[in-house]
């Protein structure tokens, strides 16, 4: 069925706009084609004061396509503001009816953020499959830009996690080049610095600040933190764990990234403590990879890395999973073995 786009609502000149259309948007009509596409610039741009009176706006419209388009932006509003769990973001996302061609992408896309925030990397493959064909079923314009951008991002993701760095690079390089949005551009930088977090110290936080540069002048703290958390993490690793800043250890990742610069600095008196404070914290395999691998190096025990090398495999990771491999061969497990263990 043809999108109903109305082509005399000529979205892509407002929104590929430099300037601040804000006020314009506030104003459109709730029922027409723009003021839902708002909803898209609104995300784009990090514009969240925006995107909450557009939603609202949108839901009492009155319009059953604007309002459909609300709902689904609202869910991924609410797992931003932390007051929906990514579980239930998916399940409700599965059974909200979308009528229109770009929800039912969007459905997915979010699904798919979910998914990745869970590190479950396998079912990622399988939804970004069906997300591409649909993105190529839509005419040209700023939501399939927007869309196609969305998608590199995430894939540019898991293509870290499955060890497919060149893969990975060449998305964030493009990204970087091409990026519609500054936020997309702070992804694409964090990503490619991730890509490097083994190899080129150096580079990698090279990549990381330009990252931070861009998210602090949107204010944008969420992913500001979870730049800082990874960047901590990247010091601790290449043993400069005096150069991490903590703006708060709170959530699981935070906590283990703590840790490891805690056994880093060779307090591992109070890494065990806190690890073992954070373990009812563990929510999925990738997480339980990473607890089991700090435990192994506080204790210098096999056990914990083969058990830590186990759950990334689950999870579908095999970039991480790098850190118990490399620890066992430092141990002198036999090479054999540690080939097995990859596959």
């Amino acid at each position: 069925m043809p999108v109903n786009r109305n082509i005399n609502e000529n979205s892509d000149g407002i929104f590929r706009s430099l300037g601040n259309i804000d006020h314009v948007v506030k104003e459109l009509d709730p029922t027409s084609y723009l003021a839902r596409v708002s909803l898209e610039y609104a995300v784009s741009h990090s514009k969240r004061d925006l995107l909450d009176y557009l939603i609202e706006r949108l839901l009492l419209s009155g319009n059953e396509e604007s309002r459909e388009w609300a709902e689904i932006y609202q869910l991924d509003n609410m797992v931003y503001k932390g007051e929906i769990s990514l579980v239930d973001s998916i399940h409700k996302l599965t059974y909200i009816h979308c009528a229109s061609t770009e929800m039912s992408i969007l459905r997915k896309i979010f699904q798919l953020y979910n998914y990745y925030d869970l590190k479950a990397f396998q079912m990622i493959e399988i939804l970004s499959g069906l997300i591409d064909n649909e993105i190529n079923l839509l005419e040209n314009s700023y939501m399939k830009d927007s869309f196609q951008s969305r998608l590199n991002l995430a894939m540019q993701s898991v293509h870290i996690h499955l060890n497919r760095l060149e893969e990975s690079r060449k998305y964030g390089l493009q990204l970087k080049a091409i990026a519609s949005t500054p936020i997309m551009k702070a992804i694409a930088y964090k990503n490619i610095a991730l890509s490097y977090m083994f190899e080129d110290y150096e580079k990698s936080i090279a990549y990381f600040y330009n990252s931070l540069t861009i998210l602090k002048k949107l204010q944008n703290h969420n992913e500001s933190n979870n730049v800082q958390r990874i960047m901590n993490f990247v010091h601790s690793y290449w043993e400069h764990p005096e150069k991490t800043e903590w703006i708060r250890k709170e959530t699981i990742d935070e906590i283990h990234t703590y840790v490891f610069s805690l056994i880093k600095k060779g307090d591992k008196e109070l890494a065990i403590k806190v690890l073992d404070e954070a373990k009812n914290k563990i929510e999925n395999d990738f997480q339980q990879g990473y607890h089991n691998y700090f435990r192994g190096l506080i204790t210098d025990e096999e056990k914990y890395y083969y058990e830590s090398v186990k759950f990334f495999s689950k999870s579908g990771d095999q970039f991480f999973r790098q850190l118990p491999l490399t620890a066992l061969k430092e141990k002198g497990v036999d090479t054999m073995l540690l080939s097995a263990l990859s596959v």
